[in-house]
């Protein structure tokens, strides 16, 4: 299956194949500060080169706590933030689940599997029913 993300003034578009190795979300505190919100709900796709459709997405990279090096790849014109990559993950790249130009399937198909970083949520934030609860990041996808 092929899905497309596009960001928020549409002027970066890309796609990316294949079906999620996992769906998740994302408690740790940059996530929260990339997205200005209590969590990130994502999706774990194996490979680290989607297609790029429309425009070119400027770059951020840092090192995490972990000792990972995350590169961060959002549009220059908005700041939408579509995709991550990690040295610590390669082969793989994170795709935001906001930003997926769907026919809502992302409220209806991307349903968490897994929480990461649960040591971070925000106290008013209840579990995904169902949803494997990991204190960290990923011990299994």
């Amino acid at each position: 299956m092929t899905t497309e993300s596009v960001c928020l003034c549409g002027t970066n578009r890309i796609s990316f194949a294949g079906e999620p190795l996992t769906k998740f979300r994302c408690h740790c505190v940059d996530e929260r500060r990339l997205t200005g919100n209590g969590f990130s709900n994502n999706l774990l796709m194996p490979t680290d080169n989607p297609t790029v459709l429309r425009g070119t997405l400027k770059t951020n990279a840092r090192k995490a706590g972990s000792g990972n090096t995350i590169t961060t790849h959002f549009c220059g014109e908005c700041g939408s933030l579509l995709y991550r990559t990690s040295d610590g993950y390669p082969g793989t790249m994170v795709i935001k689940a906001g930003c997926i130009d769907d026919d809502g399937r992302t409220n209806a198909e991307y349903v968490p599997d897994v929480e990461i970083f649960t040591r971070s949520r925000v106290p008013w934030m209840k579990p995904v029913e169902g949803a494997r609860q990991e204190i960290a990041d990923f011990t299994e996808f």
